[in-house]
């Protein structure tokens, strides 16, 4: 659990960090944003790298940071990965960037663990680290003597177990499910279907099946949820740790054309599935702030230039967004 949570402007500005945010692009350089001076940025250059721009989860956060970097007056790089297996290439951006002299880094690491060696670069420069989404493990950066400033991320956890209670209210309390798990040792993956599976037993009533990784990717998931319903066809309820694998399952469902059958739950609440949910294909997704998430960290790095001292963690609250409140 984290240490401090957070609820938009109110805890913001408790923080005193109310200023601004960042951006994005696949595998190759953005052009700068916020390159103009600015009243607050004061010539700030910060590094962004994000998971992938494939994702609309990480495009929605791209773009936030950008009108944030504008506002600001922060002059932001902002580079990802195409796939969001790839921690190679992200580690070959974040050492990039280091050498380019950035003033503070954002990150939303691909892997727990295998980003260490690049942030450690980042602190032997005094450059600000502040980690988006998925934590680094903490035992590997005390092996390697590096250290983050900040984590900013969902209570990924507090997600899962209103997935799951939502599908146990759904289904009657009833039924066999199965799981579409993200990236095997992904934190914020396994956090959420660690607290979907733990609600899940203490309600009682359902029956996992089957839970099987899908990495995050919408083709992965409609193939791996094909899968599991040709040797499970009496499911009658999924949980996916993302929507895009969601999507998936939703696309596999039809096909075999049980639609009225399965209740489809996701996490993100990306257009797409808010979208899916308002046609009635999806039942629920858990809804995270990306924007948020992204502004906030520019509002930290902001702060630690101001004040020399932030947060170390930061969590945003999660809901569920269903067709009553899909927008």
């Amino acid at each position: 659990m984290f240490k401090k949570k957070m609820r938009m402007a109110a805890v913001l500005l408790a923080a005193g960090i109310m200023t601004t945010a960042i951006s994005g692009c696949g595998g190759s350089e953005s052009a700068p944003a916020g390159s103009a001076a600015g009243a607050d940025g004061g010539g700030m250059k910060v590094g962004v790298v994000l998971k992938t721009l494939s994702n609309p989860f990480y495009v929605t956060m791209q773009e936030a940071m950008e009108a944030k970097a504008d506002e600001m007056g922060l002059e932001m790089v902002l580079q990802a990965p195409e796939a969001e297996t790839d921690t190679e290439k992200q580690m070959q951006i974040v050492e990039n960037l280091v050498v380019q002299q950035i003033d503070g880094l954002v990150l939303a690491p691909n892997g727990s663990a295998e980003l260490v060696p690049a942030i450690k670069k980042a602190n032997d420069e005094n450059i600000p680290v502040v980690i988006l989404d998925a934590r680094i493990a903490e035992e590997d950066l005390k092996e390697a003597g590096a250290h983050i400033d900040c984590f900013i991320g969902s209570d990924n956890y507090q997600g899962g177990e209103l997935a799951a209670q939502a599908l146990y209210d759904q289904l009657g309390g009833k039924g066999k499910v199965a799981v579409l798990e993200g990236i095997s040792g992904v934190e914020s993956g396994e956090l959420r279907v660690g607290g979907f599976k733990d609600k899940l037993k203490e309600l009682g009533g359902l029956e996992i099946v089957a839970s099987q990784p899908a990495d995050w990717d919408q083709e992965l998931g409609y193939t791996v949820f094909q899968n599991i319903l040709q040797a499970n066809p009496d499911i009658t309820g999924v949980f996916c740790a993302n929507d895009m694998m969601a999507l998936g399952a939703v696309k596999a469902i039809e096909d075999m054309n049980l639609s009225d059958q399965i209740t489809v739950i996701g996490f993100d609440a990306t257009d797409d599935a808010k979208a899916a949910i308002k046609e009635g294909r999806m039942y629920a997704s858990v809804a995270q702030s990306p924007d948020l998430m992204g502004t906030t960290a520019l509002d930290v790095l902001q702060q630690l230039k101001d004040e020399g001292k932030c947060e170390a963690e930061i969590a945003i609250d999660v809901e569920l967004v269903t067709e009553e409140n899909a927008g």
